[in-house]
């Protein structure tokens, strides 16, 4: 896993980089303990042997303090405090946040036998769940399945159970440097040897038998995290290799991921003698596919790919990369994979294929409008459902002329997949902030009972009720994660143990999740905000002799804020002033600092103050005491004094931003076409917005033969579907990526997503001919037909002469025909459809076709 820096890594002397835990969760108590991360301890001083590691580990939610604001690190460490770290590291590197949803979603209140001395019905219910963790995963096994969790555990034992937990080795290169093993019982000297060998223990006298103090817990946790998670070493960005794979594919493959949009431009590529008609870039990053506009056929052609902007950092380039490359395609084309579901089969081959020769379905060849070839793949519709099928493609031929061998492909057609599934929600709670992370985006609904749909979820905390709106969205990238500060809850209290319960949620499909229910114990922030950093901006252009200019000073603290006081100048470029430099602050923390349209990540905690600066200038500035205030309302008690120098103003050309957006009636769906809906923009956008691969729908690329057109000008784009690609009535997402207006700005958040609301877009076929009596017949289709009284496009042969029927109705899903004078059980029966006016519940048409008896 890549490693994240902590702001405590100086203090761990001799350890590995330190890291924080992506997933870490906070137990809701350990023992008197409340969550304190990030925060100092009144009796650990940045002086204490342990300092640095107490505080990685309260980060990493592998320990908490007190809540009187103590850590005590040298007090001994009980089991039952282990057991619970142990069992929060686990749950960590998980999919949930709590030891309740880890133990419910593995059963392990069904499977793992309790401890004896840990009931189910054992007071502290989190004990309870952080010890069936520990012996489901093998950490903790007792001793006559006993857990002893009161008793001080020993350092012998701490090494068995960090061995187990954290999964470290035994290094057969590495010696053991502990000369007092004959002091620990034998089943223990191994687990020692194996923590000196990590480097988790560096003594010699490692004192088996002796206790551990929290301090030291604290240490030994945070090394042996650190052997498990090995910092990642990130190389200078570059290319590594570009490669030919068949006559019109190149693939640029990369050591790190690079920037998708930049990494999309043709222009970055070159090859000699070819022409780059498509880049196309990987999931990951790390790599590109090019596709040449001719055959890729060269001879010592020069490769140069242009630097590219990196994932992680748009100001990091990859090197320019240059090499020559030979390649002739010889390789006829294969077939890759076959995905089947409801009526279409799309057979997908290795490479782009020029002609597709014959293919036959059950041995009967297909006619040219039965299949589409684009690219790599062949679709087949008008397939049916659990019924399995042979294709047969003779005579394929791909870009550099090669002739495949006959290829035989064999599927069963998978039913048609409906997005049915229920939103599922996971929490953490920080304080008195209740983090909810849903597992798909939700969409917003009247739950309040006031006018209009804007809430996504009801939240109960004890008996207050709060509701998830887009206010409680704090990252804009992330719009399935939503916080509430349950502050006003507490009252006067410290802290409480409470409820939390979160109900009424729904997807965008329309599915609704489950209502679910959790204890909780929040704790009020009683620590002021601390200013992390400053910096200025040049807003225009300079005159010193004006006082009227107005510029940006920047200030972030470690949380969000008001500030709301006197900031008053010291210095500037030395000279000391004394009066009359008084500037009244009020304003409230959340700046778009970078200008890319969000705020995000330390701008949530940024607070922008007007004021006009001099060009290359220096100056001290002090915020009064009691200015800065926190949201749980902590102030600053002291004068806050901070330096800070002024750069030149910069003249920004134009610039994009990440801001499309759809308009105000996302999707029109057409009333008399299944398959046809008009999506509009906010803005203008450029054929990006019709471009088939940049969307998908129900979680699945376009069909092919999906028709993307503007109508209307630029802002509207109407999809029509190919006949059959939706098999089933529902609402299915359609997501929006790469898509740009044309004044260059980007999706707002990468993507843009909205309900489309389908009816089954299958067409009915007659199946089947059964006679009923001497002057009577029905027909049957591939689906139940709707009723029609008066039926045109329909002509009947019987024993292969014309008739005309005294009536032909359609009735209970099937048409039913008499004739005027009889006809022989034995005679032949054609009937004949052809543009018809019967139609199924959805107003798909019934297909022209003969069916025959």
């Amino acid at each position: 896993m890549a490693n994240q820096s902590s702001k405590y890594s100086k203090f761990l002397a001799g350890a590995a980089s330190a890291a924080l835990v992506a997933t870490a969760i906070v137990p809701t108590a350990l023992a008197a303990e409340v969550e304190t991360a990030a925060k100092e301890f009144s009796d650990v001083a940045p002086t204490h042997t342990h300092y640095g590691a107490i505080m990685q580990a309260v980060e990493r939610g592998l320990f908490n303090g007190y809540t009187d604001g103590t850590f005590k690190p040298e007090n001994t460490i009980d089991r039952k405090g282990v057991v619970k770290s142990l069992a929060n590291y686990v749950v960590s590197q998980s999919e949930y946040k709590t030891f309740e949803a880890y133990v419910a979603a593995n059963k392990l209140a069904e499977t793992v036998a309790p401890f004896n001395d840990v009931p189910a019905t054992h007071g502290d219910k989190e004990l309870f769940n952080a010890s069936l963790i520990v012996k489901d995963s093998g950490i903790f096994r007792g001793s006559n399945n006993n857990l002893m969790p009161a008793n001080n555990i020993t350092r012998q034992q701490m090494a068995q159970v960090l061995v187990n937990g954290f999964d470290l080795k035994d290094l057969a290169d590495v010696e053991s440097t502990v000369t007092d093993n004959e002091n620990a019982q034998a089943q223990y000297v191994n687990y020692i040897n194996i923590l000196s060998e990590n480097g988790v223990t560096a003594v010699t006298s490692f004192n088996p038998t002796g206790d551990v103090k929290r301090g030291q817990m604290a240490s030994f946790l945070n090394r042996s995290f650190d052997v498990a998670h090995p910092e990642e070493v990130i190389s200078t960005p570059e290319v590594v290799s570009v490669s030919a794979v068949n006559a019109k594919e190149l693939v640029v493959t990369f050591n790190q991921a690079v920037d998708a949009t930049d990494a999309a431009i043709k222009t970055k590529y070159a090859v000699e003698g070819e022409v780059i008609s498509n880049a196309v870039v990987s999931e990951d990053g790390k790599t590109v596919t090019l596709t040449t506009a001719d055959e890729l056929k060269v001879s010592n052609a020069k490769v140069t790919v242009s630097p590219i902007k990196t994932k992680e950092d748009a100001t990091v380039l990859t090197s320019e990369f240059n090499k020559l490359l030979t390649f002739a395609d010889t390789t006829p084309v294969d077939v890759k994979s076959v995905e089947a579901k409801g009526t279409t089969a799309v057979i997908t081959f290795d490479e782009p294929v020029q002609n597709e020769g014959t293919v036959s379905l059950d041995g009967v060849q297909l006619a040219s409008t039965q299949y589409t070839l684009a690219g790599k793949t062949l679709t087949i519709t008008g397939l049916t459902a659990e019924k399995s099928y042979k294709v047969d493609v003779v005579g394929a031929t791909d870009f550099a002329n090669n002739i495949s061998n006959p290829i035989a492909v064999n599927f069963t057609v998978a039913k048609p997949v409906v997005d049915n599934s229920n939103p599922t929600v996971s929490t953490t709670v920080n304080g008195t902030e209740i983090t909810f992370d849903f597992s798909e985006e939700l969409s917003k609904q009247n739950l309040d009972g006031t006018l209009g749909r804007n809430e996504y979820a009801k939240v109960t905390v004890g008996t207050t009720d709060f509701y998830l709106t887009d206010a409680n969205i704090k990252d804009a990238t992330d719009k399935t994660k939503f916080t509430v500060d349950a502050v006003s809850v507490l009252g006067a209290a410290k802290f409480i143990n409470t409820k939390v319960k979160v109900e009424g949620q729904k997807d965008l499909a329309g599915n609704a999740g489950d209502a679910f229910e959790f204890d909780a114990t929040l704790a009020k922030d009683s620590t002021p905000a601390v200013l992390s950093s400053t910096s200025t901006k040049m807003l225009v252009a300079d005159d010193s002799t004006v006082t009227t200019d107005v510029d940006a000073l920047y200030l972030t603290f470690n949380e969000p804020v008001n500030v709301k006081g006197d900031l008053t100048l010291n210095t500037k470029n030395g000279i000391v002033y004394t009066t009359g430099n008084v500037i009244a602050v009020d304003e409230v923390a959340g700046t778009d600092v970078d200008g890319n349209g969000k705020i995000e990540g330390s701008e949530l905690n940024t607070v922008k103050v007007s004021l006009d600066l001099d060009s290359n200038s220096t100056y001290s500035f002090e915020l009064a005491a009691g200015s800065v205030a926190d949201l749980s309302g902590n102030v600053n008690a002291d004068t806050i004094t901070f330096d800070v120098a002024s750069g030149t103003f910069q003249i920004t050309p134009g610039t994009v931003t990440a801001s499309l957006v759809l308009g105000n009636t996302p999707v029109v769906v057409d009333a008399t076409n299944n398959r046809v809906f008009t999506v509009e923009y906010a803005a203008d956008v450029t054929s990006s917005a019709t471009t088939v691969a940049n969307y998908t729908l129900g979680g699945k690329v376009l069909p092919a033969g999906t028709q993307l057109q503007f109508v209307n000008g630029t802002k509207k784009v109407r999809f029509t579907l190919p006949e059959g690609s939706i098999t089933a009535n529902g609402s299915y997402v359609l997501e929006a990526k790469n898509v740009v207006d044309t004044k260059g700005n980007t999706l707002k958040d990468g993507k843009a997503t909205t309900p489309v609301v389908l009816k089954e877009s299958v067409a009915p076929v007659a199946s089947k001919v059964t006679v009923v009596d001497s002057k009577t017949f029905t027909v049957d289709f591939s689906e139940a037909i709707a009723d029609q009284a008066t039926v045109t496009g329909l002509t009947v042969k019987i024993a292969g002469a014309s008739v005309v029927p005294t009536s032909v109705v359609a009735a209970n899903g099937k048409l039913t025909v008499k004739t005027t004078n009889d006809f022989a059980l034995t005679d032949s029966i054609d009937v004949e459809f052809k543009s018809t006016n019967l139609l199924d519940a959805n107003n798909n048409k019934v297909k022209d076709v003969t069916i025959s008896k």
